[in-house]
């Protein structure tokens, strides 16, 4: 029997960035809640209570939505407002 040598890559991984993946995956778990909202719940609304309810149901989907964004964009601004300050010492 002959011996098979294997060859290995030994390079070193590509780094990640952690921090990216994680606002990449918020992002996309909002953006999925909320269609999941507009398109489910403007249905269940739709199907239940009719046509009147349910434009008015997303209305107010949307309206949250613009609540949810600015409450995101605010954060965003102190997360960098925090980077800035940080790189100014």
């Amino acid at each position: 029997m002959h011996a098979v040598k294997m060859r290995y890559n030994h390079a070193m991984p590509k780094p990640t960035n952690l921090r990216q993946q994680q606002a990449d995956l918020d992002r996309q778990l909002l953006i999925g809640f909320f269609a999941i909202l507009f398109i489910i719940g403007g249905a269940l609304i739709f199907f239940v209570y009719g046509t009147g309810a349910a434009f008015l149901g997303t209305v107010c989907f949307a309206f949250g939505a613009v609540l949810v964004g600015a409450v995101m964009l605010v954060m965003l601004g102190l997360q960098r407002l925090s980077d800035w300050l940080e790189e100014r010492e």
